[in-house]
């Protein structure tokens, strides 16, 4: 048997893997609803439980009207303390660290209304380019050691 017989397998594993290392997502926060006043003071919550967010992942804030996006603390977002940190629509954030978000709208009282969000984020095989060795990039280097022994067993 020869390598040509086996290109798709060692093709598809290579894609396979580097799937897991570089794979993020944009969430559009509120889907269809978007940013805003939520009909339930819940919704947001019920939205980022519904979501496993990771590092490297995006959070797309988008809105019309008055409203705006601040990134707060725990303290702050259960508080709806207003800061003068805003930013305006649209807005896109990296989530590059893990571990809770928080995010609130400052116009009047849209945060009291509902209008704030929480977001757990985990560790994930991301890595941005130039990071220093990780879990990801042992995981690919096992697999590509395994693509090679592939190879090599079938040449």
């Amino acid at each position: 048997m020869g390598i040509n017989n086996y290109k798709g397998l060692i093709g598809w594993l290579i894609v396979v893997c580097l799937a897991e290392v570089v794979a993020s997502v944009t969430y559009e926060v509120g889907d269809s609803t978007g940013w805003t006043i939520p009909s339930s003071t819940d919704f947001y919550s019920e939205w980022a439980e519904s979501k496993t967010f990771h590092v490297g992942d995006e959070l797309s804030f988008n809105w019309s009207g008055s409203h705006d996006v601040a990134e707060v603390s725990e303290r702050e977002y259960e508080n709806c303390t207003k800061t003068s940190n805003v930013f305006g629509s649209p807005l896109t954030i990296n989530l590059t660290s893990t571990g809770n978000h928080y995010f609130i709208c400052t116009v009047d009282t849209h945060c009291e209304r509902g209008q704030k969000l929480a977001v757990d984020v985990s560790y994930s095989n991301y890595f941005p380019p130039g990071s220093s060795s990780s879990p990801a990039s042992s995981t690919a280097t096992g697999a590509l050691l395994v693509v090679i022994s592939t190879i090599v067993m079938y040449i």
